[in-house]
């Protein structure tokens, strides 16, 4: 209907004749409808655009005619409830830009409050902005300052803003706005008309009381448990298009400062990893480590991420008591953070900007988003956020204890400013968004580093034997080297304690955990088939980890068969020594502090300077009777738990010493049972024999000073079974 009116008296306007102004070309283009742009001449609805190219003579008389033109066509299309576009001549007036663009005050409101010092304009804006901002904005650039002093801490509760949103018509516009674009899990008129009334009761004496009865309001109505599941998944499907905007606001940013392909390793603060996959894979980023920084995992992440796995490593941290965080210093290219630093606690805020500025690489990006909190938007801040936590079912509480210390941009400009960080001056924010949500880009600066162009290509062009490798071997290396510390912590874990107690299957989850963490590094850095096809690393990490996972398997297998034997519960073991303490002189003899603070159960038996002492089994057991040979107070043993005859140890004659293998077999009161060359090292003779346990002492006395030139070396003293 009103493109029928429209095009009926256009017909009329274009038969006229023009002195001055020809019409060469007129295209009609369907526009469709357009919230996007600030300023958009299709925010309403779809439309029909009439595009007219004009050649008009370059004079005064021209341009008046064309003025006609325009001004008749901008009536006519007021008439059709249409608007119009000129972009390259001022020919309508301030009145007739705010009925084609009732939101062009705002914008000029967000423009000086962006631009608060005039840095960018071009003669449009010069010519439509209103003289009455002209001394304004002068005065504003004269009194502009950079605010470089330390922030102040500023007010984090108020405990009126129901009440100033609701009796405001501004904000209470905008208020609908926000439950409308920002915050749709809930019709709008329920969640206003429960605010509403809850406001007007006289019974409620600020927010925490309005908090609750919007709370109980929800809680009890009808089918509130369905219509709380629909809320919860309208919430998921808002969640998805908030971060689809995020994301576009992200790149944006990117493109304007040339980040795209420079980016690698990625911090996520504050929440599950909300847009990290899609920004790897709109980056293109196959590799590169990403760190989650949270105060817990939720089951609402796997959502977030849009994955049942992990996307990177998760790093606790207590907000509330930050110290650090444990990341490395110059290793993170970006730094997200979309949690809101205003829920910070303001003696936090200079460390958790540091803790950034340290973790970020020279050249690195800091986002964050922030609310432009100018005095009059925080009421409606304040009520956005109550309304979020009741509806999100916070308690009240917790409510009442979440911090919100809004400041404005400049503010926060200023604060990450003073940190170290340049600020980029590049932005981008959400559409239709009331509360003024800002994504805020900063850039830690770049040191001077030494360039390494000229030395490669020294190094390169020189000639020298060189040895070649397979890059992605080194991903493998690391597992290669835990079989060996496994087996090395195996042998160890014997020392003291029975095989069947060691955690077999624990290493095998971290050896294949590690196996498959350095194979998906090593795919993304050179590809499947050099990783897991070309590379012989590859092949032996499978292999060894493989025969590894055969060993321990049988070896778990057995262990919890023997485990399941009442007897064979482990406990801690010891050997009990009746040692006689010849020296006459030391009648409290304290053995913890002289000899060994693990020695137990000490008794002193009333005859011959006797006692019974325990100490315990496997290498303690040789470590603790050495020491009481050599001690400077002599001790004869009697007896090792009720046995006194004979006990065995091993001896190992180094360097192939013939003088001193000799003078081993050359000692009374032992038997030589086995002799064997060590095969690991062939100049090396290992002995075993058996010692009377009366001569035992003696026998490591005069051991000493061959350990002591290192020609021999009691290996272990061997003791008994318990029972």
């Amino acid at each position: 209907q009103n493109f029928q009116q429209w095009y009926e008296k256009l017909k009329d306007i274009l038969k006229r004749k023009y002195e001055y102004v020809y019409l060469l070309n007129l295209t009609i283009r369907f526009v469709k409808r357009d919230q996007l742009t600030f300023l958009s001449y299709t925010k309403r609805h779809d439309s029909y655009a009439f595009v007219f190219y004009f050649r008009i003579k370059r004079n005064e008389l021209g341009d008046n005619e064309v003025k006609s033109i325009h001004q008749t066509l901008i009536q006519l299309a007021f008439q059709c409830q249409g608007t119009f576009y000129l972009p390259y001549r001022q020919h309508y007036t301030y009145q007739q830009i705010l009925q084609a663009y009732p939101m062009f005050e705002e914008f000029l409101e967000k423009k000086t409050s962006y631009d608060s010092i005039g840095l960018f304009s071009n003669d449009w804006y010069e010519y439509y902005r209103p003289k009455s901002t002209v001394s304004i904005m002068v005065n504003q650039i004269n009194e502009v300052e950079l605010i470089t002093n330390k922030f102040s801490i500023v007010e984090q509760r108020r405990t009126n803003s129901f009440h100033k949103v609701i009796s405001n018509e501004y904000l209470r516009e905008k208020f609908r706005k926000f439950l409308q674009t920002v915050f749709n899990v809930e019709p709008v008129h329920v969640i206003f008309n429960y605010v509403n009334r809850a406001v007007r009761n006289p019974n409620n004496r600020n927010d925490d009381d309005i908090y609750l009865e919007v709370q109980n309001a929800l809680k009890t109505r009808q089918f509130a448990l369905i219509r709380k599941i629909f809320a919860t998944l309208k919430q998921f499907r808002q969640l998805r298009c908030q971060i689809n905007d995020m994301l576009r606001q992200q790149i944006t940013i990117f493109k304007h400062l040339g980040y795209c392909g420079k980016i690698r390793d990625i911090v996520s603060i504050g929440d599950g990893g909300r847009c990290i996959n899609e920004l790897r894979q709109i980056l293109k980023i196959k590799d590169g480590l990403v760190y989650i920084v949270n105060d817990r995992q939720r089951w609402t992440d796997i959502i977030e991420r849009r994955t049942l796995f992990p996307i990177g490593r998760f790093v606790p941290c207590n907000f509330s008591n930050l110290t650090d965080v444990p990341i490395p210093s110059d290793s993170t290219d970006l730094v997200v953070c979309y949690m809101g630093l205003h829920h910070l606690p303001q003696n936090q805020l200079d460390i958790f900007l540091k803790v950034i500025y340290r973790i970020l690489r020279p050249n690195g990006l800091f986002l964050f988003r922030e609310h432009h909190a100018k005095e009059e938007l925080k009421p409606l801040l304040d009520v956005a956020h109550m309304v979020f936590n009741a509806v999100t079912g916070v308690d009240c509480e917790s409510e009442r204890k979440e911090i919100r210390a809004f400041r404005t941009i400049e503010q926060w400009r200023s604060c990450v400013r003073q940190t170290g960080f340049q600020d980029t001056f590049i932005y981008d924010e959400q559409e239709d968004d009331p509360t003024d949500d800002i994504m805020l880009t900063f850039r830690k600066p770049e040191t001077e580093c030494i360039n390494t162009n000229d030395t490669n290509e020294i190094i390169s062009n020189k000639t020298y034997t060189k040895v070649s490798a397979y890059f992605e071997s080194n991903y493998f290396r690391p597992c290669e080297w835990l079989v060996v510390r496994i087996l090395m912590a195996f042998g160890a874990y014997l020392n003291h304690t029975p095989f069947y107690y060691f955690p077999f299957m624990k290493y095998i989850s971290i050896y294949w955990s590690l196996s498959l963490t350095e194979a998906d590094f090593a795919i993304r850095k050179y590809g499947i088939i050099a990783a897991l096809f070309i590379s012989p690393a590859f092949l032996m990490s499978i292999t060894v980890g493989t025969f590894l996972t055969v060993a321990f398997l049988q070896l778990e297998f057995v262990s919890a068969i023997i485990r399941a034997i009442p007897a064979a519960q482990y406990k801690d073991e010891y050997e009990q020594l009746i040692i006689e303490k010849v020296d006459d002189h030391h009648e409290e003899f304290n053995f913890k502090e002289s000899i060994d603070e693990r020695i137990n159960d000490i008794q002193m038996l009333k005859e011959n300077h006797l006692y019974a002492i325990q100490v315990p089994r496997h290498h303690t057991f040789t470590s603790i009777l050495k020491k009481f040979a050599l001690h400077s107070i002599k001790f004869n043993l009697i007896s090792i738990s009720q046995q006194n005859e004979q006990i065995q140890l091993e001896l190992a004659v180094n360097n192939n010493n013939e003088e001193r293998l000799v003078w081993v077999k050359q000692r009374s009161n032992m038997d030589i049972i086995y002799e064997f060359k060590n095969p690991v090292d062939p100049n090396q003779t290992h002995i075993i024999l058996r010692v009377k346990i009366r001569n035992l002492f003696s026998f490591i006395r005069e051991c000493t000073r061959f350990e002591a030139d290192n020609s021999l070396t009691i290996i272990q003293i061997y003791d008994h079974f318990y029972y």
